[in-house]
């Protein structure tokens, strides 16, 4: 038996290809969803097909459109006596009804006609009455099979069908649901076609229509099962190249540990793509903005102490954080981001973008090494929103830790924490060593006056009732906000706490000659979605010359 790899870079239009060449039959494994790779493909099994005339079948590893889109050219077969499709029985019902969830057209921007395949593999009725079948297909094609079940282990069965191509070869097929119900894998001897069994934990794809957790851990014993045999020595997955069988099966058991680890994430459909990527832009935009400030501020570090004469100390602060490669990021991430509104990128796809950039950010991101040069709040911030993000993007709600508490001292806590001031001078004058010496000088260097432009009053009703919030949150997003209304010119900024029904209203406002409006657009999409997670409403926000924002909390008696 021959095979001819269709290997195509990773993304989310098309899967790979795999076209098997046996005595008595042509397989094609996966169509894709590229018009220019089903031409090639179709190039290719019309060069088999004038060798020697056979019947033709396509085998969907599951009905994703980036799998199986192709199918409706299928009439480019038609003059090779046709094709027959075959797919898993619930893929077949997917299929069948044009599903646009089960094939995640919806979620992919594409529409899928409703087709019905001639092989409903691994049927239940099937399943229920094991042994041998016959097909006929039509036009002299028929297709045979065998179908087998049995346990492997733990609880977990396997099914599998043998067809027979002739010459000695057979194609196994295997169910495998997980990423989807209908999910199969292939093997054809020493090769083991994986579908997209290898991905299906990933974050922006656990959680999609039909994604099973427990489906997903007893198929990665499956697979591993098949492994142990060691009749497989190459697996072949849908996006990606072919790997050797000893590196799949680490990352399999890698995998099985993460998905073991994994809860209920929500459902991954359109709506969710909608709103991941509007929170991709706000998030990303926030990150940027304070990478921008970490980044300045350790090349204002690095900068004097090179003045100074020490330069050991100046490059240890560049290696800190790599600005250029963050750099480089923010900016492929603006070419992202207009390539989506200009019609050329699925919201899927910023999603996926996002969480890419995100994931070097957080290893370009070391809080413990910077831990010295900024405010704790600052980093943080940081950190918390990479970890948000990342959180959102496996899809799961980020952590709150929610619970009745005295905002009046939450907020002087907050108003403490804003106005403090580091004591770098003194810590050079007292420095015993050249290392403390050198680390107050940086932390000296580093050092933003802000709050010593501002003046910050609080003032609040007695009595307030205990309210809702998650605390640490709080506390770093009411800084968040004085240093905005700081950095916009503010002179003044009173911050109040009033008893509402039986909650609590909070509102900020900054004053000032020529003060600058920090609650854009922009950044109020940003803060409205960290207000929601310190448990608050954000239920007014002003700009202008008066810029001031209102914050309700519920009390610890609403709702219950």
């Amino acid at each position: 038996m021959e095979v001819f790899p269709y290997i195509r870079t990773v993304d989310m239009v098309s899967s790979n290809s795999y076209v098997l060449s046996a005595r008595d039959q042509i397989c094609l494994i996966d169509p894709g969803g590229d018009d220019g790779q089903m031409d090639r493909l179709v190039e290719v099994i019309g060069e088999l097909w004038e060798e020697r005339a056979r019947p033709v079948l396509i085998y969907l590893t599951h009905v994703h459109v980036d799998h199986s889109f192709e199918l409706s050219r299928g009439d480019l077969l038609e003059g090779l006596g046709g094709a027959a499709v075959a797919v898993q029985e619930a893929g077949a019902v997917s299929l069948e009804r044009g599903d646009p969830a089960m094939t995640l057209s919806c979620l992919l921007g594409r529409e899928v006609a409703p087709r019905s395949p001639e092989v409903r593999l691994l049927s239940s009725a099937d399943l229920a009455a094991p042994g041998r079948r016959l097909i006929e297909l039509g036009r002299g094609a028929a297709f045979e099979y065998e179908t087998a079940s049995f346990g492997i282990g733990d609880g977990v069965v396997l099914h599998r069908q043998r067809v027979e191509l002739g010459g000695g070869d057979a194609l196994e097929v295997y169910h495998t649901p997980g990423h989807s119900p209908d999910s199969v894998c292939l093997r054809a001897g020493e090769l083991l076609f994986l579908g997209d069994l290898l991905f299906a934990s990933n974050p922006g794809v656990a959680g999609i229509p039909g994604w099973s957790r427990a489906d997903q851990i007893g198929s990665i014993r499956r697979a591993l099962w098949l492994l142990e045999g060691g009749e497989v020595l190459q697996c072949c997955p849908g996006h990606g190249r072919p790997m050797e069988a000893g590196a799949a099966k680490k990352t399999l058991c890698r995998l099985l540990q993460y998905t073991l680890s994994l809860g209920d994430p929500l459902l991954i459909d359109g709506g969710w793509a909608r709103e991941a990527a509007e929170y991709s832009a706000v998030a990303l935009r926030e990150l940027e903005r304070l990478f921008t400030i970490i980044a300045g501020r350790l090349i204002l570090v690095s900068s004097v102490l090179e003045d100074l004469g020490e330069g050991e100390a100046a490059r240890e602060i560049e290696a800190l954080v790599d600005s250029g490669a963050v750099d480089d990021l923010f900016s492929r991430w603006h070419d992202r981001l207009s390539s989506c509104r200009g019609g050329g990128l699925l919201e899927i796809e910023v999603v996926h973008e996002a969480g890419r950039i995100v994931g070097k950010l957080e290893g370009l991101f070391d809080g413990g090494g910077v831990a010295d040069l900024f405010e704790d709040h600052l980093l943080r911030r940081a950190g918390r929103l990479l970890n948000d993000y990342m959180v959102t993007y496996r899809g799961f709600r980020p952590p709150q830790c929610l619970r009745a508490e005295d905002l009046t001292s939450i907020l002087r806590g907050s108003i403490e924490g804003f106005i403090r001031r580091p004591r770098p001078g003194d810590q050079i004058l007292e420095a015993e060593t050249e290392e403390e010496w050198l680390r107050a000088l940086k932390a000296r260097i580093s050092y933003v006056p802000l709050p010593e432009r501002v003046s910050v009053a609080f003032a609040g009703s007695g009595g307030l009732p205990p309210a809702v919030v998650d605390g640490e949150r709080l506390t770093d997003l009411v800084i968040d906000i004085l240093e905005r209304l700081a950095a916009g010119m503010a002179e003044e900024v009173a911050i109040g706490a009033f008893q509402e029904g039986e909650g609590v209203l909070v509102r900020i406002a900054g004053r000032g000659r020529g003060i600058r409006d920090p609650f854009r657009r922009d950044e109020l999409r940003y803060l409205e979605r960290s207000i929601s997670l310190c448990g608050g409403d954000l239920v007014a926000a002003s700009g202008g010359d008066a810029p001031a924002i209102s914050i309700r909390f519920s009390g610890d008696g609403e709702g219950a």
